[in-house]
């Protein structure tokens, strides 16, 4: 990493329907620094899909600022529910947060194990 800041726009998504889970779905790094990922956060906060991906045209949203650079979005589907002859709304919830990357170690590269020969292979190596 060089002397300049490297930043980026966490989009976090609750996964799960009875014990819910914040997952990291996206990081997106951020051309321009801290500005540039501030405005990119914002416009995320008003496009992302929930956990559901459901159309954006068939979604409400609403976006609370949580601090200068985390938002949560609610995003709510509606539709019709045939088997209750009512209407039925459902919602989930996404983090986007504006983010310095202050620490990177690349993760190493895995190698296969070592192939284990046959017994007699074993025996004939000794003689």
């Amino acid at each position: 990493m060089g002397s300049e800041a490297e930043w980026y726009v966490l989009v976090e998504c609750n996964e799960g329907a009875i014990d819910m889970v914040w997952t990291l779905r996206e990081k997106i790094h951020a051309e321009g620094g801290r500005e540039a990922a501030l405005a990119k956060a914002e416009e995320i906060t008003r496009s992302c899909p929930g956990r559901d991906y459901f159309s954006r045209d068939a979604t409400g949203r609403s976006v609370f600022r949580i601090s200068e650079t985390s938002w949560l979005v609610e995003v709510t589907h509606s539709w019709w529910n045939d088997e209750a002859k009512t209407p039925s709304t459902s919602s989930s919830h996404v983090r986007v947060s504006v983010a310095e990357l202050v620490y990177f170690e690349e993760t190493p590269p895995v190698e296969p194990p070592p192939a284990k020969g046959s017994r007699l292979g074993r025996v004939l190596k000794r003689g």
